[in-house]
């Protein structure tokens, strides 16, 4: 038995979702299986009469099929409605019409056969038919709209049992657009919360780019000057040894360091002007010293041919 609750829970869990009450997986499952039982045994005991009554119709046992195959069908949808996780009020309503088809069917064995589908005397075969018509009507419209409640809201992502107590909570006809604005505001304090949670936990965190942990890269170095006597070492402060890198990249700042280290003056003139301006002004003077170069060596070849003509070295 235990084995069985257990495959009943794996079952429902596995095409339905967690259920709210083991009630609903037990009584579900029983009703749903009885129901095609039922409906199994009445063709059964249907056929079994249509084979032996070779003298005539045994009206008990055929009565007996009648009424099992009928309550078959009303049952089974009972079982799904009451199996589905939606509001009550389906189930109920599935209820009440298996309740009706059932006294549909005591009315059957109280009327048949004598007064069922009969030509002389009162024929009652009318009024069972139709009040086994409006339960097993109502059976299949509340089973119908437990499955399209159902489907409605797994779609959208919500448990149906949870929607459906919110429609009844709100008790007008603008519940479902109330609903969809209470979603969208659960959306936002969501994204609003995660946000927070997000920066409280990068309050602590030390992150440069790239991820990468930002580690101090200061440096103190420890130099032996005692047997080396000319060595500058002016620019081996100790209050400059602490200082870390500079994350500056400009070339000035890269002249200062290596003049520090160096001993240089610091407070040097700078150039104001740029790498492209520096390249440009150095062409310029590549090209002023080769025209200087070029004029001069036209000026000795001039001053050679006199010289060579006037004898004099």
């Amino acid at each position: 038995m235990a084995d069985l609750n257990a495959r009943a829970d794996e079952i429902y869990r596995r095409y339905l979702g967690e259920p709210e009450r083991d009630l609903d997986v037990y009584l579900g499952f029983t009703l749903f299986i009885g129901g095609i039982a039922l409906g199994i045994v009445g063709l059964l005991l249907f056929g079994v009469e249509r084979a032996v009554a070779s003298d005539g119709p045994l009206w008990a046992l055929r009565e007996l099929a009648f009424v099992v195959g009928a309550l078959g069908l009303p049952i089974l949808l009972l079982g799904v409605t009451v199996l589905l996780p939606v509001d009550r009020r389906a189930s109920y309503a599935a209820g009440v019409g298996a309740a009706i088809t059932l006294a549909a069917a005591a009315f059957f064995v109280s009327v048949y056969p004598s007064q069922w589908n009969v030509t002389a005397g009162r024929d009652f075969s009318f009024q069972g038919v139709v009040v086994y018509a409006v339960g097993l009507v109502t059976v299949v419209s509340a089973t119908g709209a437990a499955l399209v409640s159902y489907h409605v809201e797994r779609t959208q992502g919500v448990p149906a049992g949870d929607a459906a107590e919110a429609e009844t909570g709100d008790g007008s006809g603008s519940a479902a657009t109330d609903g969809t604005a209470g979603s969208a505001l659960d959306e936002e304090a969501v994204a609003e919360q995660a946000q927070r949670d997000y920066e409280e936990a990068m309050e602590d965190a030390d992150i440069s780019w790239g991820g990468v942990e930002k580690t101090d890269v200061s440096r103190r170095l420890s130099v032996d000057t005692g047997e080396v006597d000319d060595v500058d070492t002016s620019g081996f402060d100790p209050d400059s040894a602490t200082q870390t890198r500079s994350s500056s990249s400009s070339v000035d700042a890269a002249v200062e360091g290596l003049n520090a280290m160096r001993g240089a003056d610091p407070e040097a003139e700078r150039s104001e002007g740029t790498t492209d301006d520096q390249a440009a002004a150095l062409a310029e003077l590549r090209e002023q010293q080769a025209h200087e170069e070029q004029q001069r060596k036209q000026e000795e070849g001039v001053v050679g041919k006199l010289k060579d003509r006037l004898g004099i070295e």
